[in-house]
């Protein structure tokens, strides 16, 4: 699930009818994007239409109230009752409070991770300590006895150990990687 659908579980759906763009939005568009005036209107249509409404209420720097929405860092301040873009501007960074409360939240995410990767690392190496105990025992078994019969059931219970540490491994590799992912992820947040 996209931040966005978390942020709106209705992104996407808030503009179906005609959105009008004043002068003002238009020429920000092509200040800030480099996109020609002359496509300017449909280039703001075609992102607001994907938008998530942020807040139904922000109040400008003259007082007047009006709807924020967002797409792929784009703001749109959009007039309170009508559907006429106001202006458009790229928003890169987050105030440094909000920053510092996110990059909070992210890092107890990663220590909650760090935390379980190590619990599950730590289960799962004594599991394949406890095989190979095992695999060491059946094979020194085997070593000692002549009976062909019991050679062949060691045989087949090493082979069933072999196929769990295989399983084992690849827990292993799937836990370090759901870590790893999320580390990852979190460097799309620092700045």
């Amino acid at each position: 699930m996209s931040i966005n659908n978390v942020l709106d579980p209705k992104a996407g759906t808030h503009f179906s009818g005609k959105i009008f763009v004043v002068p003002h939005a238009l020429d920000r568009v092509t200040e800030h994007f480099g996109v020609d005036r002359s496509a300017a209107p449909a280039w703001v249509m075609d992102r607001l239409r994907k938008a998530s409404l942020v807040d139904p209420d922000v109040i400008g720097e003259d007082g007047t109230a009006r709807r924020l929405f967002v797409y792929q860092r784009i703001a749109f301040i959009v007039a309170q009752h009508e559907d006429t873009v106001v202006t458009v501007y790229q928003q890169e960074k987050a105030p440094e409070d909000i920053r510092n409360n996110v990059g909070k939240v992210l890092m107890r995410a990663l220590k909650s991770a760090q935390r379980t990767e190590k619990r599950e690392l730590r289960r799962l190496n004594i599991e394949k300590a406890e095989i190979n105990v095992k695999q060491a025992e059946l094979e020194l078994r085997r070593l000692k006895t002549n009976l062909l019969s019991l050679q062949r059931k060691i045989d087949e219970e090493l082979s069933l150990l072999a196929y769990e540490l295989k399983r084992i491994e690849s827990d292993i590799f799937a836990v370090k990687r759901e870590k790893s992912s999320l580390a990852k992820g979190i460097c799309a947040y620092m700045s």
